[in-house]
């Protein structure tokens, strides 16, 4: 039978798994739109993207809350300035990554007359605007900008928890 540290430990790490895998469709949108000329098939990708959103955000505060829980069950990580590091990098990416996707993609399912979103609340659907006013848009999307913050982030984040160097 685990102890309640292993057991919370489970459910940190399952939750970055869940992220990962809810994230995971956006992260190939944002590099398939590039390359997509039919706007109906850009709203389809536009949509899976946000399918998505509800496990990304759930698993990511349930990763969040875990690990704030595992650095009470061992009060000691708290005194750690690897746990610290941790927690900063993923506010700065999660706040990056919201800021960086929301500024690009909201804009776009604008563009494409589609319902978007600003500050979490649904804005009226408007006109669609001419394809090359949205490929244009498209073409100042950063798709490997945010992957290597995530990718990078994540990384650092997981090497520092499992180093534990400072």
């Amino acid at each position: 039978m685990p102890n309640l540290y292993q057991l919370v430990k489970y459910i940190h790490v399952l939750a970055g798994f869940l992220f990962l895998l809810g994230h995971g469709g956006s992260v190939f949108v944002a590099f398939q739109l590039k390359k997509e000329t039919d706007p109906e098939r850009m709203k389809a990708m536009l949509d899976v993207s946000a399918a998505s959103w509800p496990t990304m955000m759930l698993s990511l505060l349930v990763l969040l809350l875990a690990g704030i829980v595992l650095g009470f069950l061992n009060i000691f990580y708290w005194s750690m300035g690897w746990m610290w590091a941790s927690l900063l990098i993923l506010i700065v990416i999660t706040v990056w990554m919201f800021r960086l996707g929301a500024g690009t993609y909201h804009p776009l399912r604008k563009m494409l007359g589609m319902e978007w979103m600003i500050n979490g609340k649904p804005q009226p659907v408007e006109k669609a605007r001419p394809l090359s006013e949205i490929q244009a848009h498209i073409a100042k999307t950063r798709p490997m900008e945010m992957l290597i913050i995530g990718v990078g982030g994540f990384a650092l984040i997981l090497w520092l928890m499992m180093t534990k160097p400072f």
